[in-house]
């Protein structure tokens, strides 16, 4: 008999064990992603007379302070021009960071944003040819065409052709 309760209690710590480690995944798949996420959006622009890249992100995080965008990677035609790290990010949610840049028309400019814990996300833009003229430059102004005279200096005119004819 007392190997039967041996058996017994071995059966009981083989349960609990397994309850133990079916509760622990159950709670690592329910608090892991929430805890750890990478960032749920980005956009970059390039702002031509300030020469900065715009980069706003979003990270939506209960305290920025422990989680956040801990690098913004940052390329031109694949050579790396920013690699900056954080401690924490601005805000809890969306917020943008600046870069100085001086791309050319034809570059390829890509931005990785990554989280402290895990995740990260990348965009890419690719630079057109100028679009903008610096204050105080000659632009190139669009083509114009004249109106047509409308119906006003018509009707001018046949308010006039009537006055001679009645005298």
């Amino acid at each position: 008999m007392h190997g039967s309760t041996s058996t017994h209690c071995l059966n009981v710590s083989l349960n609990h064990i397994l309850a133990f480690l079916v509760i622990a995944v159950c709670v690592g798949i329910v608090v892991l992603p929430t805890a750890a996420h990478a960032p749920s959006d980005m956009s970059i622009s390039y702002k031509e007379l300030s020469k900065e890249l715009n980069v706003t992100i979003t990270h939506q995080v209960p305290n920025p302070q422990a989680h956040c965008v801990q690098e913004v990677h940052v390329t031109i035609n694949g050579n790396t021009i920013h690699d900056v790290h954080y401690t924490s990010q601005p805000a809890p949610d969306t917020f943008t960071y600046t870069y100085p840049l001086l791309p050319v028309p034809g570059d390829t400019i890509e931005v990785t944003a990554s989280c402290s814990i895990a995740g990260s996300i990348s965009r890419v833009m690719y630079m057109p040819g100028s679009t903008a003229t610096a204050p105080g430059q000659p632009g190139t102004t669009p083509p114009t065409q004249k109106a047509a005279p409308g119906i006003i200096p018509v009707l001018g005119a046949l308010l006039i052709l009537l006055g001679i004819w009645r005298r």
